[in-house]
């Protein structure tokens, strides 16, 4: 079954990272501890910002790499965005009350519902529900156009 990656440790040094990219950037600009004759002290600030703006890169490409392996109905999120899976007993409990949800299978509707949610499910359950008589249509139309070929 699908698993989200654990994201959470890079997004957490992202946030860092930007943090103190900023506050240093604000020290920086500072006139604080800055002699009027030296150029050290900013020379230095700008050595701190070349390292956390190295760590930001990594991070980025880190959840970059794993978010562009992924297609929209598995994304990629921190593990903390996962949904509880469903028992047997909320399926059964969700078609029961949402009888358009008896179109999919249980086990298209735990897959989906892993990732987006049994609320997105039955969105997409009625979304069919409401255009199959078009389709449907389209469908017998073919086929009569086939027999009369």
């Amino acid at each position: 079954m699908y698993k989200k990656p654990d994201l959470n440790g890079p997004l957490a040094r992202l946030r860092e990272n930007a943090a103190a990219w900023k506050a240093n950037f604000a020290r920086l600009t500072s006139r604080e501890g800055m002699d009027q004759d030296s150029y050290a002290w900013p020379i230095a600030r700008m050595e701190e910002r070349d390292d956390l703006a190295k760590q930001i890169v990594e991070d980025f490409g880190t959840i970059d790499a794993e978010m562009s392996k992924r297609w929209i109905i598995d994304s990629a999120a921190p593990s903390a965005w996962t949904i509880d899976r469903l028992t047997d007993e909320q399926i059964a409990a969700a078609k029961a009350d949402w009888p358009e949800l008896g179109m999919f299978a249980d086990s298209t509707i735990r897959q989906v519902a892993d990732v987006l949610g049994i609320r997105m499910v039955r969105s997409m359950a009625k979304e069919a529900v409401r255009r199959t008589p078009g389709v449907l249509a389209v469908l017998e139309d073919r086929a009569k156009d086939r027999l009369s070929e």
